[in-house]
């Protein structure tokens, strides 16, 4: 666990806000070049993904900040302090492709193949980011007995809560789901046509994955909305499994739209009769 990688004087480094800067970065670079493929304009697309980061960033803050709101009550003034964690991914994901989705509109840019371009990058974001967390030691598993489980320092959040019992790196499990994501996203992104179904698509598995990858997670009980056999079913899975619906809803109609656009064929003229 490192969550600080330089102190110097007032300067401070944290692991978590350079693995979102890396995000950016990376994300940023492999978008241009599937922007310049899919023939959009390079300039118009950094515009709408700057829009996204920022909105993302403020969105994640602004839900966690509204989950966790007695925290805040004596210390406003840590509310945009982002570089020390505390982000909701769904907050983060929704806002920002809100704010990316207006912003290709406003731009001129295509909105559905402007989402789509960018698919991988947020897909390899997810990973960078996850590795961040468990850098910085939050979003952390449950308890396990498998070999690779970890420990975390007295100190800290997961250490206070379960003190040296082992627990799943869960921030590593997705981390890789979001690595897994981007490989697929990547092979698919040349052969799906509807403009908008390689993004949606990316949802659907994202919060899919999620669903099963928040039981190796260890939630604070008011997360916990109810119970599933030894199983904790939260609202983070009750929000996946609705976000997942409502991507499929959206390839439904992206796909009858695209039918609907398409002119069919009109069938040729019969040949003029030369008899007499």
């Amino acid at each position: 666990m490192h969550p600080e990688l330089l102190h110097w004087g007032v300067l401070h480094i944290r692991t978590y806000g350079l693995m979102l800067a890396v995000a950016f970065l990376v994300g940023t670079w492999i978008g241009l070049f599937e922007a310049r493929r899919r023939g959009l304009d390079p300039d118009a697309l950094v515009t709408v993904v700057l829009v996204a980061l920022v909105s993302s960033v403020l969105g994640a803050r602004m839900l966690y900040v509204l989950e966790h709101l007695d925290e805040f009550r004596e210390a406003w003034t840590s509310v945009l302090a982002v570089w020390q964690g505390g982000l909701t991914l769904y907050g983060g994901l929704i806002a920002g492709v809100l704010g990316g989705l207006i912003t290709a509109r406003r731009t001129g840019l295509p909105m559905w193949s402007t989402a789509d371009a960018l698919a991988p990058s947020i897909a390899l974001g997810t990973m960078f980011g996850r590795i961040g967390c468990f850098l910085n030691g939050c979003c952390y598993g449950r308890p396990t007995r498998m070999p690779w489980g970890v420990t975390y320092p007295p100190d800290s959040f997961p250490g206070l809560e379960f003190g040296a019992t082992p627990l799943h790196p869960a921030q590593i499990y997705n981390a890789l789901f979001g690595l897994a994501l981007f490989a697929v996203l990547w092979k698919l992104r040349t052969r799906v046509r509807t403009p908008g179904v390689l993004f949606w698509s990316f949802v659907i598995a994202f919060a899919l994955g999620r669903v099963g990858l928040d039981w190796f997670r260890a939630y604070e009980p008011a997360a916990r909305i109810a119970q599933w056999g030894t199983l904790p079913i939260t609202e983070s899975q009750l929000l996946s499994l609705a976000m997942a619906l409502f991507g499929l809803l959206m390839i439904v109609r992206l796909r009858r739209d695209s039918r609907h656009a398409t002119p069919h064929a009109s069938p040729a003229p019969a040949p003029a009769s030369t008899a007499p």
